[in-house]
C-alpha cells in the first residue's frame, strides 16, 4: 500500500508543467506590433478599418497610411472589419510588421448610393433610410413611363401604374404624395413622362423629410434621386450601346362584365321610335328591359315599314355579348434606343437618343415619345472641372382616351349603360347615310354616343416639348476645399386640343350648347430656373475624427403661363376644327404665376473612426408664396449612424450591424406651381370666369377669406433603424420606424353665408402618421455556374386626425383621435342580433348617421423578387401585393343600378319577368329580417339614440327586384370591397452571349436577349375581379381602361 501512491507521480508531473505553461503566458507581458493593412486587389491602404485584439479586447482603427499599432502576444487572434471588405482572422505569429491584406466584399462595395443633393456616400454614413435601384434592372421588362418601373421595389414607396394610356403614375412614399423627382440634381416639376429609362444609372428613394431636407419644402414627403449614365470605358474610343425592346399587350388581368339575358328599358318595358324618348324608355335609359327570348320589338336599326312609316320590330336577341373586348384592341408598347460614349483624361461624353411608340388598347389611341440626352463634362486643368447636361424630350399624342365617368367614355357606354341588344361593329359606320359630320349612327341619341365617333372624331390631341439641363464648375484649391457653381433649367411648352363632332353629348365639356360640336385650344409654358453656389471642405480634424461641411445660396425662380380658347355655341361649318369656326365669339382666358424662393443652407458631417457618424443639416427658405410677416421659414435635420460591428465583438455570425437615428422639421409653402389660382391663393384675388350665359365676359372675387397670419406647413418627423448583414454577407436586413407629425396645414374651413365668403384661410389640420418598413435581401445560393438571390420588402404605415382648428373635434366624419382613413357609410340599419330592419316598403331602412365600418388604406404592403443566374442564362419574376383595406368599388355599384351587373340577371329577376302581367304579383321576401310596423329612431350626428319608438314585425313585404337591387347593392356597406389584390409584377428569361464566342470579335463586347413578361398574373376577391386596384390608393375607385397583360422581347448589344 506503500508504494501504490507513486504509480500517479508522471500524471501530477505532466499536470504541474501545463499548469506552469498556462500560468506564465497568462503572466507574460503584452507587447506593441505595429502593422498595416492593404486592399488584396489594388495593394492600396486601407484607412478607418477596426483591429480588433479578440484576447485583450483591445480595438484600435488604422491611420490614412493603413498603418495601425496595438497591444497583442503572440498567438493573439487579430480580428479586422470594414464596410467594403470580407471580414478577417489574423493570428500574429512573429515579431515583425504586420501586413495584412483584405479581400473586398463585392456586394458590400456596391452600397455607396447617392443622397440628397446628388452627394454620394456609403451606407454605414447614413443615418436615415435610403433605398437604390438599379436602372439596368428596369429596362427589359418595361413600362412606358419609367417611375412605373419602380412599382414593387421599394419598402414604403407605392406606385400606381395607370392601366390609361398616358396615365401619369401615382407615387406615394410612406403615406404622403407630392414626391419630388431630381435628375442629376435638377428637381423636376414636369411629369415623369420625360425621362428616358436607358439614360439612367440608378434610381435612390429617400424616405420621407430627413433624407430630403436639403432640397427644400419640395423634399418634404420625400425624393426620388435619379442619376443619368455617364461615359465609363477610359480609353478604349467610343463605346456604343443598343437597347430595343417590343412588348404586346393584349389579355385582360382585370375587364367589366356584364349580364346577357336583359335588354335595356325599365320595369321590362322597352320599345324604339326615335332616340330621344318618342318610344318606350328609349332615351337615357338603364339596362333593365325585356329578356331576351326572341319577341319582336322596335329596335334602333329596324327598318321602316314603306307603307305606315312605323318601324318594323325585330327578333329581340343578345347580338352583343363581348362588346367591350370587340371594341377594345391589343395595344403595343416599342422602345428603341442608342447611345454612343467615349472617356479619355481629359473628360468624358455621352450622347443618347430614344424612341418610345404606344400603340393604346382603345381603337385610334397612340402617344410618342422622343428623348435625345447629351451629357459630358471636360478637366480644364487639374483643378476645375466642368461638367454640363441638356435633355430634349417631344411627346405627342394624335389621340388619348377620355376614360372618366360620361359617354365620351367607352367604359361607361360599353359596361355602364349599353346592354347586349346590339352588336358593337354593327356601329362602326358612325355617321348616318348623308349626314356625314352632322348626325351620328346610334342606338340612342339623349345621353350616350357611339363609341366608335368618340373613338375616330372626338379628339383630344397632345403636343409638348420638355428641356432641362444644367452647367456645373467644380473648383479644387487643394485636396481640402473646393467651390462649386451651378445653374439649372427646366422649361416646358404643352398645347392641347380637344374636337368635338356635331352631334357628340358635351357630358365633360362647357362649350355652349349642346350637340352642336366645338373646338378648344390650352398653350401652357413653364421655367424654372436654379442657381446655386456652394463651398466644401473635408479633412480630417484628428486620427479618429473626420470632417465635411458645406454651404450653399440658392435662387429659384418660377414662371408659369396658360391660354385658353374655345368655340362657344358651337361649329359653324360642321367638321372644321378652328377658333375661326365658332358661332358666336370665342371664349378665352389666360392666366400666369410668379414665384421666387431664396435659400441659404448647408450640412455637416462628423466621423468617429469611421464607426460612429453624425450629420446635421440646416436650411431658410423665403418664399415670395406666403404672407409677408411669415415669409421666411428655418428647418433643420440631424441624423446619427452607429456601426456596431466595428465597436464591439460580436458572435461570427454577425458580419456587420448598424443602427441609425433621424430628426427633420421642413417646412413647406406647398403650393401647386402649375395650378395658377393656388400660387396667389395666399392673397385675395379676381378669377376670369369666361363667358356668363348671357355672352357677357367678366372676372369674380375670390369668396375664401385670406389670412395675413398664415405659417408654412410643417412636417416633423423622427426614425430609427437597424441594419445588418449575418452569415459572410449572404443575409441582410434593414429596418426603418418611423413617426411623422404632420401640419398644422393651410386648409379652408366653411363659413357661414352671411360672412360674404364659403371659407376662410386657416392652419388648421394636423396628422399623426406611423409606419414601419422592412427589407431582406439574402443570397440563398452561390456558386461559380448558379447563382440565387432574393429580395424582400414589407411595409405598413397609417395615420390619425391629431389636431384641428379652433373648437372643431372632427373633419368630415373623421373625429380627433380616429384613424385619418377611417372608412365612413350610411349603413342600414339592425337590430341587436344584427337582423336587418326593412321599411314600409319592403327595403333596407337606413341609419340618419354614418357608421365607420372599416379603413381604406392597407394594412401592409410586400413583394418578392427573385434572380436566378445558371451560367450565362438569367431567370428573375417579381411579385408584389397590397393587402388589406376598403375600397368603394364604384365600377361595381354603378352596374347595379344600370342593371348590367352579372349577378343582377339571376332567380329574382327571372321571376319577376315571368310575373310581369300579373296585377297581384309585387315581387319577392328579399330578406328574412325585420320590418318596421310603427314609430320612428331618432339619433344625434354621432349615432347616440335620443328616442326609439320602432316596433317590429317579420319582413313579409315582397319587393321587386330591380328595387332592391339598386338601393341595396349599390349602398354604401355593400359596396365597399377587401382591396387586397396580388400581382404577377414582372418576369425576364435571358441569355448572355459568352465571353468565349465575344473575345475575338473586334467590335461586339457583350449582348444578350431576352424574354419578358409584365403583368401576366392578377389575383383579388370577388368583389374587385372587374377592376385593376393597383391603380388605386384613394377610398373610392374610377374608370379606368382595363388591365391587360405584357409579353415582349429585349435586345441588348454594346459595341
Amino acid at each position: 500500500m506503500f508504494n501504490q501512491p507513486s504509480l500517479h507521480l508522471p500524471k501530477i508531473a505532466v499536470l504541474t508543467c501545463i499548469l506552469t505553461t498556462l500560468s506564465a503566458k497568462g503572466f507574460a507581458q503584452s507587447q506593441t506590433f505595429q502593422g498595416k493593412l492593404i486592399d488584396s486587389v489594388s495593394q492600396d491602404a486601407i484607412h478607418g478599418a477596426t483591429i480588433r485584439n479578440s484576447h485583450l479586447s483591445k480595438l484600435v482603427s488604422s491611420d490614412q497610411a493603413g498603418n495601425f499599432s496595438i497591444q497583442a502576444q503572440i498567438g493573439d487572434t487579430l480580428r479586422i472589419g470594414f464596410m467594403g471588405y470580407l471580414p478577417k482572422s489574423f493570428i500574429i505569429s512573429n515579431q515583425g510588421p504586420l501586413q495584412i491584406s483584405l479581400s473586398p466584399n463585392q456586394q458590400s462595395l456596391n452600397e455607396v448610393v447617392v443622397t440628397a443633393l446628388g452627394i454620394k456616400k456609403e451606407k454605414q454614413a447614413i443615418g436615415y433610410s435610403v433605398q437604390e435601384i438599379k436602372g439596368k434592372d428596369l429596362v427589359k421588362a418595361r413600362e412606358p413611363n419609367a417611375i412605373s418601373s419602380l412599382a414593387g421595389r421599394v419598402s414604403g414607396l407605392t406606385i400606381t401604374p395607370s392601366t390609361n394610356l398616358f396615365g401619369d403614375p401615382g407615387i406615394t412614399l410612406r403615406g404622403r404624395s407630392n414626391i419630388l423627382i431630381v435628375v442629376d440634381g435638377m428637381p423636376i416639376n414636369t411629369d415623369s413622362w420625360n425621362l428616358s429609362p436607358d439614360d439612367i444609372e440608378s434610381y435612390s428613394v429617400l424616405k420621407g423629410a430627413n433624407a430630403a431636407a436639403l432640397y427644400g419644402n419640395r423634399g418634404q414627403n420625400g425624393a426620388i434621386v435619379i442619376t443619368t449614365k455617364r461615359a465609363k470605358t477610359e480609353g478604349k474610343g467610343f463605346q456604343v450601346e443598343f437597347n430595343s425592346s417590343t412588348q404586346l399587350q393584349t389579355g385582360y388581368n382585370a375587364i367589366p362584365k356584364i349580364q346577357t339575358e336583359y335588354g335595356p328599358g325599365s320595369n321590362f318595358q322597352y320599345a324604339f321610335k326615335d332616340g330621344r324618348g318618342g318610344g318606350i324608355n328609349d332615351n337615357d335609359y338603364n339596362i333593365w328591359g325585356p329578356r331576351f327570348e326572341g319577341q319582336l320589338i322596335p329596335q334602333y336599326n329596324s327598318p321602316i315599314d314603306p307603307k305606315t312609316g312605323a318601324l318594323v320590330p325585330l327578333p329581340w336577341e343578345a347580338r352583343g355579348k363581348d362588346n367591350l373586348k370587340k371594341f377594345l384592341q391589343n395595344g403595343l408598347l416599342s422602345t428603341n434606343n442608342i447611345a454612343i460614349s467615349s472617356k479619355t483624361e481629359r473628360g468624358d461624353i455621352r450622347l443618347s437618343a430614344s424612341q418610345m411608340f404606344q400603340r393604346g388598347t382603345t381603337p385610334n389611341t397612340k402617344l410618342g415619345g422622343t428623348n435625345i440626352n447629351l451629357t459630358g463634362g471636360i478637366n480644364a486643368g487639374s483643378k476645375l472641372r466642368i461638367d454640363a447636361s441638356i435633355n430634349y424630350n417631344k411627346q405627342y399624342s394624335p389621340n388619348y382616351p377620355n376614360i372618366a365617368y360620361g359617354p365620351n367614355s367607352p367604359i361607361y357606354i360599353l359596361t355602364l349603360w349599353g346592354g347586349a341588344d346590339y352588336d358593337i361593329n354593327d356601329l362602326r359606320n358612325y355617321w348616318q347615310p348623308g349626314k356625314e359630320n352632322v348626325q351620328q349612327y346610334n342606338r340612342e341619341y339623349t345621353i350616350y354616343d357611339n363609341p366608335w365617333m368618340t373613338a375616330y372624331e372626338n379628339l383630344r390631341t397632345y403636343d409638348k416639348d420638355d428641356i432641362y439641363g444644367y452647367v456645373s464648375a467644380n473648383y479644387k484649391w487643394n485636396s481640402h476645399l473646393s467651390f462649386n457653381a451651378r445653374t439649372s433649367a427646366s422649361t416646358w411648352n404643352r398645347n392641347r386640343t380637344i374636337k368635338i363632332p356635331i352631334s357628340a353629348n358635351l357630358y365633360n365639356y362647357n362649350i355652349g350648347g349642346s350637340r352642336v360640336g366645338g373646338y378648344q385650344e390650352t398653350y401652357d409654358t413653364f421655367w424654372e430656373n436654379n442657381t446655386e453656389v456652394s463651398l466644401k471642405y473635408q479633412n480630417r480634424i484628428s486620427e479618429d475624427i473626420g470632417f465635411t461641411g458645406s454651404v450653399f445660396g440658392n435662387l429659384r425662380t418660377v414662371s408659369a403661363k396658360s391660354l385658353f380658347a374655345r368655340t362657344d355655341r358651337g361649329l359653324t361649318v360642321p367638321g372644321v376644327y378652328d377658333l375661326s369656326n365658332s358661332v358666336m365669339p370665342t371664349v378665352s382666358t389666360n392666366d400666369r404665376a410668379l414665384r421666387q424662393v431664396g435659400s441659404t443652407y448647408g450640412f455637416v458631417d462628423l466621423d468617429y473612426k469611421n464607426m460612429l457618424f453624425l450629420n446635421l443639416t440646416g436650411r431658410f427658405d423665403k418664399s415670395s408664396t406666403m404672407p409677408i410677416k411669415n415669409n421666411t421659414y428655418f428647418y433643420p435635420s440631424a441624423s446619427l449612424s452607429a456601426v456596431i460591428s466595428q465597436m464591439v465583438s460580436l458572435p461570427k455570425v454577425i458580419s456587420s450591424l448598424k443602427v441609425r437615428g433621424a430628426y427633420a422639421n421642413v417646412a413647406s409653402d406647398f403650393v401647386n406651381e402649375t395650378a395658377q389660382y393656388d400660387i396667389y391663393k395666399l392673397l385675395p384675388a379676381y378669377t376670369n370666369y369666361g363667358r356668363w350665359a348671357n355672352s357677357m365676359t367678366g372676372v369674380t372675387y375670390t369668396d375664401v377669406l385670406p389670412n395675413p397670419d398664415l405659417v408654412a406647413e410643417r412636417v416633423k418627423t423622427a426614425e430609427i433603424g437597424l441594419e445588418t448583414r449575418l452569415f459572410n454577407n449572404r443575409l441582410g436586413v434593414d429596418l426603418a420606424v418611423f413617426r411623422n407629425l404632420e401640419g398644422p396645414r393651410i386648409i379652408e374651413l366653411a363659413t357661414s353665408v352671411t360672412s360674404g365668403v364659403k371659407a376662410r384661410q386657416t392652419n388648421g389640420l394636423t396628422l399623426l402618421r406611423k409606419g414601419i418598413e422592412l427589407s431582406i435581401d439574402a443570397t440563398a445560393i452561390q456558386r461559380e455556374r448558379f447563382s440565387w438571390n432574393v429580395l424582400v420588402n414589407a411595409s405598413t404605415n397609417h395615420a390619425w386626425l391629431h389636431d384641428i382648428d379652433g373648437h372643431q373635434t372632427r373633419s368630415g366624419d373623421v373625429r380627433i383621435g380616429e384613424r385619418w382613413d377611417s372608412f365612413y357609410v350610411n349603413d342600414f340599419q339592425r337590430d341587436e342580433k344584427g337582423n336587418l330592419i326593412v321599411g314600409t316598403n319592403g327595403l333596407p331602412a337606413y341609419n340618419p348617421y354614418v357608421s365607420k365600418i372599416g379603413y381604406s388604406d392597407n394594412k401592409f404592403t410586400a413583394s418578392i423578387s427573385n434572380s436566378f443566374r445558371y451560367r450565362d442564362f438569367n431567370f428573375s419574376f417579381l411579385v408584389d401585393g397590397r393587402f388589406g383595406g376598403l375600397i368603394k368599388n364604384v365600377q361595381d355599384a354603378k352596374q347595379w343600378g344600370s342593371g348590367t351587373h352579372p349577378e343582377s340577371a339571376n332567380s329574382y329577376r327571372l321571376k319577376d319577368w315571368e310575373n310581369r302581367d300579373s296585377k297581384d304579383y309585387k315581387g319577392s321576401v328579399m330578406t328574412e329580417g325585420l320590418k318596421i310596423v310603427k314609430g320612428q329612431l331618432s339619433t344625434d350626428q354621432d349615432g347616440k339614440i335620443i328616442s326609439d319608438t320602432r316596433e317590429f314585425a317579420p319582413n313579409d313585404i315582397p319587393v321587386l327586384w330591380q328595387n332592391w337591387a339598386t338601393n341595396y347593392y349599390q349602398s354604401g356597406p355593400i359596396s365597399a370591397k377587401d382591396r387586397t389584390f396580388v400581382k404577377l409584377r414582372e418576369i425576364v428569361f435571358s441569355y448572355n452571349l459568352p465571353t468565349s464566342l465575344l473575345k475575338n470579335s473586334r467590335f461586339l463586347r457583350s449582348a444578350s436577349v431576352s424574354l419578358v413578361g409584365r403583368n401576366l398574373l392578377y389575383f383579388t376577391g370577388k368583389g374587385t375581379k372587374n377592376m385593376d386596384l393597383d391603380q388605386f390608393t384613394a377610398a373610392s375607385s374610377d374608370y379606368q381602361t382595363p388591365s391587360v397583360k405584357s409579353f415582349g422581347l429585349n435586345i441588348n448589344a454594346t459595341f
